[in-house]
This record gives structure tokens, C-alpha cells and sequence, in this order.
């Protein structure tokens, strides 16, 4: 991986990273906290011959120094140790006592050094004193000379003898836990882990990241990046008041943009679908209704989800009579349509039907269609989406083109390619697509420049945004009608 491409990376999985390192610090710090602490203590052994002559004195000093491996294993003797337990006083047994003490011989001496362990250092030291002056009990009763005198009448003398080196050392400070190393160990592992895991996590992801991505996926034109808007949830719709945000310039961007896709046509009618639910198709449907109708255009907007309608609730309007009603003959077309104080007409789905695929495909359906293209300068359908149900691929072949929707970072390629191979096999048409919710960083180099290049000042309509909501006010009366024309659920046809 190049250091642009993993630089790349830690920008998308910044919060990743950084949550594995502080996971790391956190842990360090609760192994550190859960090690009792540990102190301690050293006394030495100096074990030396007691020859006088060069020659023997030279020969004992190697003696000596081969000897002292040999106490070095002989103090952890259980006897030696009952001994030392007993001379401190504590009430262990000396299996319990051989792993904290240690005895090695230093390198190239005669020094035999004891090192002892405890959660307590005055009791560290003091063991490590019993242990030491235990060793030198032990070398005078191995080195002990058989009593028979020497060739001038005098008493043998042990050719080895040890002596303490001084006293056992102290040391208040614990030697474990090593709280500060601990700390950095698992800094160090955390970022370690946290930049690893980064780039696994991003070269295992195939969900849709970049406007590029998703261009070449569907092998269809960008119309437009939304941004994600952590109010939309409490207010998903785009008003006159919002100003230039960049969630308003955004539907603007898509509006202009979808001017060019045909020259030719002064009627479209446009499908707006996803991949998978909750990737925001019936939100995008709705504000590009209003976005458009704010131009001076007549807008409909009509709900076709017959599984999860949810224009309805978007706009504050009545969704007991609508698309299905109409379907049946049980009200008109006009009696049915809504119309919104945006100045968008809507046309609700009305009761759901238990074959809403059968009644998409019906001969009635398509001369509704075709009654709308007549009477509206853009029609947009809300459809549900397309991997999971056939609806939508039903009504795209009887529209003009369908706006595919694909979520950021949730949408993976194999969905997005199916979705729009389900279309290629019906023969719709899919002219642009959009990627909604992607994080402000992610668009920062993209920026909406893309519909700039047409201009919006193309759009000379604008000023009729005022006109267009006199218009949807003058119709509140007629709304009110249909509303109250619900009273009975119709059955299939």
C-alpha cells in the first residue's frame, strides 16, 4: 500500500484507529491495576579459599568459583528454605516460597547473589537476609574439614568459606507493575492494531466510499453527493428558508443536472429507487419534488411503495386514499391527488394491497401513468427498493429513466451492480445516480461543482417559487375533499 493510499485510510478510519489505541492505553492500565505489587530485595554471598601458597591459592580460587553454581542450586533445597521460612517467621510452606527467591552465581566470580520477591519489602529483605546467612551455615557444613590434624600438629581449616557481602538491600519501590512501560507497550500495540486493523477493515470493505466508486459501478453519470445532515431526521425536508446550505445546493445541483440528461423531452417522468432499504430514496424523492416545483414547474409526486409508504408522513398529508383508490374506481384521479403547501401535488398509495406487484403491472396502472405525464410537467414516483421486492423494476418500464440512490459507506458494489442489472434486464433506464449522506470530508475535494458547469442561472424560473405555493393553498379545498373519501378500504380488482 502507498502512503498516499494509507493516508488515505486513516482519514475514513480515523475513529477506528483512535479508539484502538485509547482501547490499548485503557488496557495497559487495568493489567497494571490488577498486578499486586511486587518489591525486591538482594544479598551477596562471597565465597573465597583460605590458602596462603600462590600455587594452592590459585588452584582454590577456580575450585571456588566451579563450586559456586553448585550452592547456587543447593540454597532452594527445601531444607534450607523450612529454614529460612521459620527464621523470618511466616506461615508458608517452602513450595510456596521457592518461586520467589532466586540464587545465581555472577559471571566470572566468586559472588553467589540471592534475590527474593514479596508484596512486602521489609519482608523481601528479610528473607533475602535468612537466605543468605542460611548459604553460609550450609558451605561451612559441606566444606567442614575431616577432623585429623596437619603435618605440624595443628587443626585443618575448611579450604572454602563464605561470608554476607553486607547487608540485604531495600527498596520501596515495587518492580512490578512497571505502570509507565505498560503504558507505552499498549500505546504501541493500539496503534499498531488500530492502523492494521484500518487497512484490513478498508480492503475487506466494498461499500460504496467515493463518487468515483459508484460512477463506475453503475456505469452511469453522478448527479449529485448529498451530505449527511444529522437534522434531517427532525426536519428531512428542504425549504426556502434554508438558504444555501450545502444540503439545498446539493437538490439544486441534481435538479440542473437532470435538465441535461434529455434535451428532447419536455414530459419526464423519473422512478427513484435504491439498492436497499434506508439508503434515503423517499427523502431524496420528496425533496427533489419540491426543488423542482420551487422552479415554477407542475410537480407530481406520487408514493408507489405499496410495502412502506412513508411520502405521506413527509409531507403531513393523508395516505388512506390515493394510487390503489383511484386504481379500483372508487374516486378520480383528481379527487385522490393532494396537493402540498411547496407547491408539489401528490398522489398517495391509498390502502395497501396484499399483490402489489399484480397492481403495478396492471393495464389501469399504465393509463394512470400515462394521465399524469399528461397533465404534470415532471412526475416523480417514490418505489421501494430493488433487490428485495419486483415493484420498482415494474414501474421503471413504464417511466422514463430511474435516479438510483446508493448510501455512503453502507451500500456494498455487489448490491449496487445487482440493482442495476435487475433494470438492465427489463430494459429500464437508469440516467444518473446519487450518493447520499456522505460525510463532508469525504466531499470536500468533490465539492458541488459538478451541475456548476451548467449553471444554475439556467433555471430562469425561480422567482415562480411564490406563485407555485398560492397555487398549492388555492387547493387546500380540494384536498380536504378527497380526504374525507376514505372512509372504506377497496379490494382488489
Amino acid at each position: 500500500m502507498e502512503l498516499r493510499q494509507l493516508a488515505r485510510t486513516l482519514r475514513r478510519r480515523w475513529k477506528f484507529a483512535v479508539v484502538v489505541f485509547i482501547l490499548g492505553i485503557i488496557g495497559a492500565a487495568a493489567v497494571s491495576a490488577s498486578i499486586t505489587p511486587t518489591y525486591q530485595s538482594s544479598a551477596r554471598v562471597y565465597i573465597t579459599s583460605t590458602s596462603s601458597g600462590t600455587f594452592d591459592a590459585y588452584q582454590l580460587g577456580i575450585y571456588s568459583a566451579q563450586r559456586v553454581s553448585s550452592y547456587a542450586d543447593l540454597a532452594r533445597d527445601p531444607e534450607i528454605l523450612q529454614r529460612v521460612i521459620k527464621r523470618v517467621g511466616l506461615d508458608i510452606t517452602p513450595n510456596e516460597l521457592a518461586p520467589r527467591v532466586k540464587t545465581e552465581a555472577i559471571v566470572n566470580t566468586v559472588i553467589l547473589q540471592v534475590t527474593v520477591t514479596d508484596p512486602d519489602p521489609r519482608t523481601a529483605q528479610m528473607l533475602a537476609r535468612a537466605e543468605a546467612t542460611e548459604i553460609t551455615k550450609l558451605v561451612a557444613k559441606l566444606e567442614k574439614p575431616i577432623d585429623q590434624p596437619t603435618g605440624d600438629g595443628a587443626a585443618a581449616v575448611a579450604p572454602i568459606v563464605a561470608r554476607l557481602a553486607g547487608d540485604a538491600s531495600f527498596d520501596a519501590n515495587p518492580i512490578a507493575p512497571r505502570t509507565g512501560i505498560n503504558l507505552a507497550v499498549g500505546a504501541l500495540l493500539g496503534l499498531l492494531v488500530g492502523v492494521g486493523g484500518a487497512v484490513l477493515r478498508d480492503m475487506f470493505d466494498t461499500s460504496i466510499k467515493t463518487p468515483e466508486d459508484l460512477a463506475e459501478v453503475t456505469g452511469s453519470s453522478l448527479m449529485t453527493v448529498i451530505p449527511f445532515d444529522s437534522t434531517v431526521p427532525k426536519h428531512p425536508l428542504i425549504s426556502d428558508e434554508a438558504g444555501h446550505n450545502d444540503r439545498v445546493e446539493a437538490f439544486r445541483v441534481l435538479r440542473t443536472n437532470l435538465q441535461f440528461v434529455d434535451l428532447d423531452a419536455k414530459r419526464r417522468m423519473l422512478v427513484i429507487s435504491s439498492a436497499v432499504p434506508d439508503e434515503g430514496k423517499t427523502v431524496t424523492a420528496t425533496n427533489l419534488a419540491i426543488t423542482l416545483a420551487q422552479t415554477g414547474r407542475r410537480v407530481l409526486l406520487m408514493d408507489c411503495d405499496f410495502r412502506k409508504p412513508r411520502v405521506a408522513r413527509l409531507l403531513g398529508l393523508e395516505n388512506a386514499v390515493g394510487l390503489l383508490t383511484v386504481l379500483v374506481g372508487r374516486a378520480s384521479l383528481s379527487e385522490c391527488i393532494q396537493q402540498h403547501a411547496s407547491g408539489v401535488d401528490f398522489l398517495a398509495t391509498g390502502p395497501l394491497p396484499p399483490n402489489p406487484a399484480e397492481v403495478l403491472e396492471t393495464q389501469t396502472m399504465r393509463e394512470v401513468l400515462e394521465k399524469v405525464r399528461e397533465q404534470y410537467d415532471v412526475v416523480i414516483i417514490d418505489a421501494p427498493p430493488l433487490l428485495p421486492v419486483a415493484d420498482p423494476a415494474i414501474v421503471a418500464t413504464m417511466a422514463d429513466g430511474v435516479l438510483l440512490v446508493t448510501r455512503y459507506g453502507k451500500t456494498s458494489r455487489d448490491f449496487v451492480q445487482q440493482a442495476v442489472g435487475r433494470l438492465d434486464a427489463v430494459g429500464a433506464r437508469v440516467v444518473g445516480v446519487v450518493l447520499n449522506m456522505s460525510p463532508r470530508r469525504a466531499i470536500s475535494g468533490y465539492g458541488y461543482g459538478y451541475g456548476y458547469g451548467y449553471g444554475e442561472s439556467l433555471d430562469p424560473k425561480r422567482s415562480q417559487r411564490a406563485t407555485a405555493k398560492n397555487r398549492a393553498v388555492q387547493g387546500a379545498e380540494g384536498s380536504r375533499r378527497s380526504d374525507s373519501k376514505h372512509s372504506q378500504v377497496p379490494g382488489r380488482r
